[in-house]
């Protein structure tokens, strides 16, 4: 019994029922985090692009989000970076079960070998700003 009580508390200590995907990316970055912003879809999105990549390049901790094109909800990829280097993304859905209301999810994906993605035709909704010799499944982090 106590040990299910730990559990449930440690579930509810790493994030809450609604899985905000900010509160998840500033824990993975770390304290004093730079907020790159939120690029939102349609939109430019080169100064999010820019801070990410000025922060990455100098070892300093930082968050961004990009909305992305969701089918039947909203989506939002998320990239957290600590000074460390450690990179994560994360992927917030609104709806994953296709529009019958359930709570959002969170899964994520540590960036193994990070690198700047200097590929001029990269659209910043669809890959991040980073790019990665593989990437490590985190499975679902929230939700």
């Amino acid at each position: 019994m106590a040990g299910s009580v730990l559990a449930v508390a440690i579930v509810a200590a790493g994030c809450s029922r609604t899985c905000e995907l900010k509160a998840g990316l500033n824990a993975r970055a770390g304290g004093g985090a730079t907020d790159c912003g939120h690029a939102v879809l349609g939109a430019d999105a080169s100064s999010v692009d820019a801070c990410v990549i000025t922060a990455f390049e100098s070892h300093m901790a930082f968050v961004a989000q990009y909305d992305r094109q969701g089918i039947d909800s909203k989506v939002v990829f998320g990239i957290a970076g600590d000074i460390h280097g450690t990179v994560t993304f994360l992927l917030w859905d609104g709806d994953p079960s296709g529009g019958s209301g359930v709570d959002p999810v969170i899964s994520g994906d540590v960036c193994v070998a990070p690198s700047v993605d200097s590929s001029p035709t990269r659209d910043p909704f669809m890959t991040p700003p980073l790019t990665c010799m593989l990437t490590t499944s985190l499975g679902q982090t929230c939700g």
